[in-house]
């Protein structure tokens, strides 16, 4: 119960990786995301917003004519995913970015959108830059994806 309402929190709450081309509340994109959803990321508008692209005007359709704030290229869905990752596995994260190699460490990898030769060289970042992407013990995940993304920005070929 408790991962459930890290993911709930963590997916709501955190700025988006330095890859994402912008941000989408709760709800996701579509036509209550425009009516309602973008203005606030309360539950009450998020509820609205849900509301209407899933009754009132189906979210596939805004998704299929990449309109109404949806993105064919998925950046946003891909942060909010590597999101989500690094709190349930911060700890496993933690240990293995230390290392510069794991099966944690290579699927976050691949959710910021490495590949290939790409991959090696930001899990050799992760290990390079550890003290930075963790400052502290009690590094949080939000501290880690906000370290992260200045890193990232510095290194542009490294994700995506």
């Amino acid at each position: 119960m408790r991962k459930i309402v890290i993911i709930c929190l963590v997916a709501s709450v955190l700025p988006s990786l330095a890859s994402a081309k912008g941000t989408h509340p709760m709800a996701g994109c579509g036509l209550g995301y425009l009516a309602f959803g973008s203005q606030q990321n309360s539950k009450v508008y998020q509820i609205l917003a849900a509301t209407v692209n899933n009754i009132v005007s189906p979210q596939t359709s805004a998704i299929t004519s990449g309109t109404s704030g949806c993105t064919e290229d998925g950046a946003v869905k891909l942060a909010q995913q590597a999101q989500v990752y690094a709190a349930v596995n911060l700890d496993s994260l933690r240990h293995e970015m230390a290392k510069g190699e794991g099966e944690y460490v290579t699927a976050f990898a691949s959710l910021l959108g490495a590949t290939g030769s790409n991959q090696s060289a930001l899990l050799q970042l992760f290990k390079s830059d550890y003290t930075y992407l963790f400052p502290t013990a009690s590094t949080t995940s939000d501290e880690l994806l906000e370290h992260l993304s200045e890193r990232l920005a510095q290194h542009p070929g490294l994700v995506g």
